[in-house]
């Protein structure tokens, strides 16, 4: 009679799932579906409500949740819906229309990547700009190069976003505060326009990252004139690096993109990063110059060593591990590193890798202990 009631509450369970799905799966009609329904204390060690977010991948019928403890932060302006939510493992989670865009935990695969592979080539560069990143991560990173002497951030919704990473990231926010950075609420296109018309201002970028929403959504950014006039701005040596998309799933995209840099730009490649809070976890960026090669120029790692720079997912071999990608998306590309383009010894000097930044895991504890504060006050209320 037991084992019949316990099959009995098996198929329960089983149909309740099935229609749990089913409603999912109806609500996920739109690409992006946001705290739907919550559970409390069902699951594991889940004692605490959590909200799930959802970020659907329409073309792949995929979707990612998210175990949100609560929401933060939410705010409409005039150009998007910013969301901040609060995640037992992640900390806090920024959300921009829907779509997850770096969480505390692994921001810093994103931000060290963008900043750090450009900076090394060009390990004297003075000029830098981030054009979106209105999080601070990729400006931050620039700014660990003491070398640089002017940083300048264009986000169209600087004002919101230098607003909540003071709240809910204040140790991205402290990128906003260094007296050499600069930081602008333009549409960067229009931005790149009027500082064209300014005696002077061509040719002095030596390190350009464009660190937008997914590629496509900020059309204006995305277009060969739009290229064409940024490049204007950079130094005859310097290197622009971009996000572009997952090449695991949306390897069309990347490709288009390389092609499309490549009218510009003598070398283009394409570079690729674990970001396990992006969908499928596999992303990519492009890497743009037109003296630099990213296998063959040589970098004077001595030189990245004594600048002490403290990091969670770059080092030397990473640098160069970036641009080895897998070979079904290799041989999908026009141009691709390999790693028999390297000098003979890469490596002249012995390299010491430094301990992580001790701000960053700061920050995420200070996160995970509010969530256990939040739980333990959860439990009281049982």
């Amino acid at each position: 009679m037991f084992y019949k009631t316990m099959s009995y509450a098996s198929v329960a369970v089983a149909v309740v799932a099935v229609l749990v799905y089913s409603v999912i799966h109806h609500l996920v009609g739109l690409q992006h579906v946001t705290c739907f329904g919550g559970t409390f204390g069902l699951f594991g060690d889940v004692t605490v409500a959590t909200k799930p977010f959802i970020e659907y991948q329409l073309q792949r019928d995929v979707a990612y949740v998210f175990g949100m403890t609560r929401l933060l932060y939410e705010v409409e302006t005039s150009y998007q819906h910013i969301q901040v939510y609060a995640h037992r493992h992640f900390g806090h989670v920024l959300v921009i229309d829907g779509s997850l865009q770096i969480t505390e935990r692994d921001e810093v695969n994103y931000h060290e990547v963008t900043a750090h592979v450009p900076m090394n080539y060009l390990p004297e560069a003075k000029k830098v700009l981030v054009i979106g990143g209105g999080d601070g991560g990729a400006l931050l990173r620039l700014l660990e190069h003491k070398n640089v002497e002017v940083a300048h951030l264009v986000d169209i919704d600087m004002f919101a976003m230098r607003d909540m990473v003071a709240s809910y990231f204040p140790y991205l926010h402290s990128a906003y505060m260094d007296p050499r950075t600069r930081a602008f609420g333009y549409d960067g296109r229009q931005w790149v326009d009027e500082q064209l018309e300014i005696e002077g201002n061509k040719g002095t970028y030596e390190v350009v990252v464009l660190d937008s929403t997914d590629y496509g959504a900020a059309e204006s950014l995305f277009t060969e004139e739009f290229y064409m006039q940024l490049k204007k701005l950079m130094a005859k040596r310097s290197i622009l690096i971009a996000n572009v998309d997952s090449p695991s799933w949306n390897l069309e995209t990347v490709i288009a993109v390389q092609l499309q840099l490549s009218l510009l730009f003598k070398h283009v490649y394409i570079l690729h990063s674990n970001q396990p809070t992006f969908l499928s976890g596999h992303y990519a960026y492009v890497f743009c110059s037109d003296e630099i090669h990213p296998m063959k120029t040589p970098i004077d790692w001595q030189v990245w060593t004594s600048k002490n720079i403290r990091t969670y997912y770059y080092n030397p071999d990473v640098h160069y591990s970036l641009f080895i990608l897998p070979e079904i998306i290799r041989k999908s590309l026009s141009q691709g590193a390999q790693l028999k383009d390297l000098p003979p010894n890469p490596f002249t000097q012995e390299v010491f890798v430094q301990d992580p930044p001790k701000e960053h895991l700061e920050a995420l504890k200070g996160s995970q202990m509010q969530q256990a504060e939040d739980e333990s006050l959860a439990r009281d209320d049982l």
